[in-house]
């Protein structure tokens, strides 16, 4: 038999591998590297942000900043411990804490700044609402005039100092060039402080002057004070920027390309690439039992193994690939876990950053692969918040600008910006509370429209700019006349609005007005010059005016136009009849607007006779207005409100056109010789097509030009040189030109030399004396023999009675019209009352014969009789 000798058992630590270890120290992971360097800028945005603006936000965002710093710098220098003879990480973790210090330096600076300027603020906020309290009330204390001047001076310094202030960044930091203007405006502040001391002193008290002192030098300080810190805080940023800039390079610097352990230092020195580590490295137990196989399989060769020594060989098998399984399962589920766990994490912080949490991290760990992507995800959750703090950092500098603004526009929905008068919305309120306390008190309220005088010619002559420093100065003087109980406003253009608290009655409103009238007569100083300026005043009183804000004022505008009728610098009271008048002429403006589209004109006709032949050969057309109820109005009452209205240019022109078109129908029908009088508007001659429109109707028609007349009144000298030239033009092209209502003028002589005349109408108003003053029929007989000897035809119009029809029968060749012969009638009855007229004239000429022989019989026999009562 055969013996098989058993091996000696091999112990483990006999064919065990032996681990390597380098003894060179460590290099820093360029991970952890990256991390701190990444902590680093983390930190600086956060300081940045925190100092531009302290809120929630930012404050939350500096506090992430400071525990990541902490947390990934204590991450970084804990590799130190393998790397001491690196004494740089030393000095590093040193630097790092520095570098705290100071970006708390930087926070606790702006934190002071932010007090020093809501300091400043509050300083402003203060001297500003005295101010404004003070010019509020400035009327009911002594009721200074020049003490409520010095007061609007100061208040507008301090809108000066606000508006400079609002056009600088909120949160930048300030320097002396960006407030040159704010400087000049508290220099302004100052000087005027200093200026009206003594008025301000004596109306408002000592006490409130040395508070205003107080308060402008402490506002002058905290401004230098802020730039003083904001110059320290450039300093203090610059360096902290190049310290943050140094911390990164030397974190950089710390962390190289990674070697492997029991590399070759010459090969880390010179670049080379280390070999890549193994998937799966064997542990020593695999190696032990590789070294125990060999002999086995040695001794197996040499001798003959017994079937009693092989399960010991089978169990040492066993073990050691159970032990393989085992370490090749552990190494699975480690990877597995470093897989999953990362990816849930990543998931579940990816679900948070999406509700809006934008401060979530994810922990690093895992694959390598896993954690550049843990890392890359934290820093995009930085961002997102640091852009999610940037927002509303932005929100709130535009929540600061939207207060400043709204101050801003609070002053102008209240002030006219022209004049810094309160505006209409001011009034209302001003005027309803006047109301009110008279309602109470059983006082009084004077309201004044104030409208000034020809103040279109200022600005077409001056300038518009010239014209607003004209309505500025306006202004002062009305704020300046208003009285301590007075309140001025503007409502637009020229026109203000004076109320006054407490008028006693109507005649203590009439001597108001009359002093503001007064006001106005001396000259106002604008730029150097002195203007001479007139005001229109309408006034009303409440309540015998009007009950509320509404009716005061719409009385005191109808009283302003009554004013404007009167003349230049007039005052007029309100009265019902003013209203009703106003109220008559709306709706007669109103009817003549639609009178046209409605055919409500017609035109009636009146002869002008030939006091030589009886017979006619002009008529003269009427215009009536016939209202639909069937009453005419007469001319006079709505040709002065279509001349206002400019209606006046519309009903000219259907005149024209209608007397031409009758005018052509008799003329090639049953009178050939007509010749028709068109009563026209002088502002027609302005129109440069007038002439042009007068001779298309002619050709249209196929009128002569001779057969029709123009008819104007003297008033047409007023247009211009440019509209006698149209008169002129008409009158070559054959058109007669008749002068209307002479005699009454003050211009008549210079109308007769100066337009290009074919006929004089002698005014009713110096026919209707003619028979009773012998000086009237001496004028008569004088001018009608002045217009014979210049070639005019003459036509007395207003003949009413047969002894200024026997007066006028005398002075031939003239033209007679009037009511004594016919009346105006329709173009249809006029040709039958023509055929009539040389009888009904000559019956007219007996009886004012028979009239003037009775009344020369009375005359003599009353002179007879005087003659034989006389003694002796």
């Amino acid at each position: 038999m055969v013996r098989i000798a058993v091996p000696t058992p091999v112990s483990a630590s006999a064919v065990a591998p032996r681990l390597v270890i380098s003894t060179s120290p460590p290099k820093i992971d360029p991970l952890t590297a990256k991390s701190l360097i990444a902590a680093i800028e983390h930190y600086e945005v956060a300081v940045r942000s925190r100092l531009d603006l302290h809120n929630h936000d930012n404050d939350t965002q500096l506090a992430n900043a400071v525990r990541e710093l902490e947390r990934e710098g204590q991450a970084f220098v804990a590799q130190s411990k393998y790397s001491a003879a690196d004494q740089s990480l030393e000095k590093l973790r040193a630097r790092l804490s520095e570098y705290r210090s100071r970006g708390d330096e930087l926070v606790r600076a702006a934190d002071s700044r932010q007090s020093v300027l809501k300091e400043f603020w509050d300083r402003f906020d203060t001297l500003d609402a005295r101010t404004k309290a003070s010019l509020a009330g400035s009327w009911k204390i002594f009721g200074r005039v020049i003490a409520r001047k010095s007061l609007v001076d100061l208040n507008s310094s301090l809108d000066e100092i606000r508006r400079g202030f609002a056009s600088l960044p909120t949160t930048d930091l300030y320097d002396h060039g960006a407030l040159d203007e704010v400087s000049k405006s508290e220099t302004a502040l100052k000087s005027s402080l200093e200026t009206n001391e003594p008025t301000l002193t004596h109306s408002q008290g000592e006490t409130w002057v040395m508070h205003m002192r107080a308060d402008l030098a402490q506002i002058i300080a905290l401004q230098d004070l802020l730039i003083q810190l904001d110059t320290q805080r450039r300093a203090s940023e610059a360096g902290f920027a190049a310290e943050s800039l140094n911390l990164m390079a030397s974190a950089g610097a710390a962390s190289p390309l990674p070697v492997e352990r029991g590399a070759s230092p010459a090969a880390s020195e010179i670049g080379t690439p280390p070999p890549p580590e193994p998937a799966a490295r064997p542990t020593a137990t695999i190696a032990a039992a590789s070294a125990a196989a060999e002999p086995l399989s040695e001794q197996s060769t040499e001798t003959t193994s017994t079937s009693e020594d092989r399960p010991e060989n089978f169990a040492l098998i066993f073990w050691v690939s159970g032990g393989v399984l085992i370490l090749l399962l552990w190494i699975s589920i480690r990877t597995v876990l470093s897989v999953v766990g990362p990816v849930r994490r990543m998931r579940a912080a990816t679900l948070r950053l999406a509700r809006g949490d934008a401060s979530v991290r994810v922990m690093r760990g895992g694959i390598r692969e896993l954690d550049d992507l843990a890392v890359a995800f934290n820093q995009m959750a930085q961002q997102l918040a640091g852009a999610k703090a940037m927002t509303r950092n932005y929100q709130s500098r535009l929540e600061e600008k939207v207060k400043l603004r709204t101050r801003e526009l609070q002053h102008l929905a209240e002030h006219d910006p022209l004049t810094q008068l309160p505006n209409r919305r001011q009034l209302f309120l001003h005027l309803k509370a006047a109301i009110a306390r008279a309602e109470a008190s059983g006082s009084y309220v004077g309201v004044f429209f104030v409208d000034l005088d020809n103040f279109k010619n200022i600005n077409d002559s001056l300038g518009h700019a010239f014209g607003d420093r004209v309505l500025g100065a306006i202004s002062e003087r009305l704020r300046e006349r208003g009285g301590p109980a007075g309140f001025a406003a503007r409502l637009g253009g020229d026109e203000f609005t004076i109320v006054r608290d407490g008028v006693a009655n109507v005649d203590a409103l009439n001597a108001i007005g009359w002093d503001l009238v007064r006001a106005f007569q001396q000259p106002v100083a604008v730029d150097g010059r002195y203007l001479m300026i007139s005001i229109s005043v309408g006034a009303s009183l409440y309540p015998d005016h009007g009950s509320d804000a509404e009716a005061l004022l719409r009385a005191a505008d109808a009283a302003l136009f009554r004013a404007k009728a009167l003349g230049r610098s007039q005052l007029a009271v309100f009265s019902p009849a003013l209203l009703e008048a106003a109220s008559a002429k709306f709706t007669t403006e109103q009817g003549l607007r639609y009178a046209l589209e409605r055919g409500e004109f017609e035109l009636v006709f009146q002869p002008e006779v030939d006091a030589t032949t009886l017979t006619t050969h002009l008529v003269e057309a009427l215009l009536r207005w016939r209202l639909p109820d069937g009453r005419r109005v007469p001319p006079s009452d709505f040709l002065a409100i279509a001349e206002e209205s400019g209606l006046i240019m519309e009903i000219s022109d259907w005149v024209l056109r209608t007397s031409i078109e009758t005018a052509s129908q008799w003329h090639h029908g049953a009178w050939p010789e007509a010749r028709v009088a068109i009563n026209l508007s002088s502002r027609q001659l302005l129109d440069s097509r007038f002439i042009d429109r007068v001779m298309d109707l002619l050709q249209k028609h196929r009128l002569p030009a001779h057969c029709i007349e123009i008819e104007l009144t003297e008033n047409v000298l007023q247009t211009g040189a440019a509209t006698i030239e149209v008169l002129r033009q008409l009158r070559d092209r054959g058109v007669a030109i008749a002068l209307d209502d002479f005699g009454i003028g003050y211009s008549s002589l210079a109308s007769l030399e100066q337009l290009p005349l074919t006929r004089v109408k002698l005014d009713r108003a110096l026919i209707a004396s003619i028979h009773l003053s012998t000086r009237s029929a001496a004028i008569t007989r004088a001018l009608v023999g002045l217009c014979h000897s210049i070639g005019l035809e003459v036509t007395a119009e207003g003949i009413e009675c047969p002894e200024q029809l026997a007066l006028l029968r005398d002075l031939t060749p003239i033209y007679l019209q009037g009511y004594l012969l016919v009346r105006p009638v329709s173009a249809e009855k006029l040709l039958p009352v023509m055929a009539a007229m040389p009888n009904h004239l000559a019956s007219l000429l007996l009886s004012a014969a028979a009239t003037t022989v009775s009344d020369a019989a009375t005359r003599e026999e009353i002179t007879v009789t005087r003659s034989r009562a006389l003694p002796g």
